[in-house]
């Protein structure tokens, strides 16, 4: 099993790079966002998953645990290949990703391609209850509340606050917003 793999970018090409380690090279599918900030020349490691499908191995790989745990998660559901696990983690930030899921918003996921509503409705049935508590921030969250306890204090119902809330944090790198600046996006989202 190749755990993880240290070398240098030799190449590059729409869904793949390959990693130069002591003269062997290896083929390994990576995120888009990945792709599109390695260079060629760069010196880089990577946890890796080892998959075969039809007799044929291919490598995958990620920079982080959690996105390496999030690709594990997506590819366990039925219907949901090596491939298709990468191509969400290339279209949703993990935030998102994790923010949809605790959130149940299918919506946001049927808008990565490929990505149905049944699907979308599966990965947030199954992975609900995988989802952290510490995945989210613990300032983020108390930024939450503080902005949910004033859209409540203003006169709006309970329900409608956390509405707003979960689509700015959808819609947001919520994490970088101060409580007055989630109040001020959710009276515009609750005005409109």
């Amino acid at each position: 099993m190749i755990s993880s793999i240290e070398g240098t970018v030799s190449q590059k090409n729409k869904e793949s790079i390959e990693i130069n380690v002591q003269g062997l090279g290896y083929k390994v599918f990576v995120t888009q966002p990945l792709l599109n900030k390695v260079k060629v020349g760069q010196k880089m490691k990577l946890l890796t998953e080892l998959r075969i499908k039809d007799e044929v191995p291919s490598l995958y790989g990620f920079l982080s645990d959690a996105e390496m745990e999030y690709f594990h998660y997506l590819t366990s559901i039925s219907g949901i290949g090596a491939k298709s696990g990468l191509n969400i983690l290339s279209l949703i930030s993990l935030k998102k990703l994790q923010s949809a899921i605790a959130s149940e918003r299918a919506e946001v996921l049927t808008k990565v391609s490929g990505i149905g509503k049944k699907t979308a409705e599966r990965i947030i049935l199954e992975l609900k209850g995988k989802i952290k508590k510490s995945c989210f921030s613990e300032k983020d969250i108390r930024n939450d509340n503080l902005a949910i306890d004033a859209l409540i204090g203003m006169g709006y119902p309970a329900e409608e606050a956390r509405r707003a809330l979960r689509e700015i944090n959808i819609d947001q790198a919520s994490d970088e917003l101060t409580a007055e600046e989630k109040i001020k996006k959710a009276l515009q989202y609750l005005s409109s």
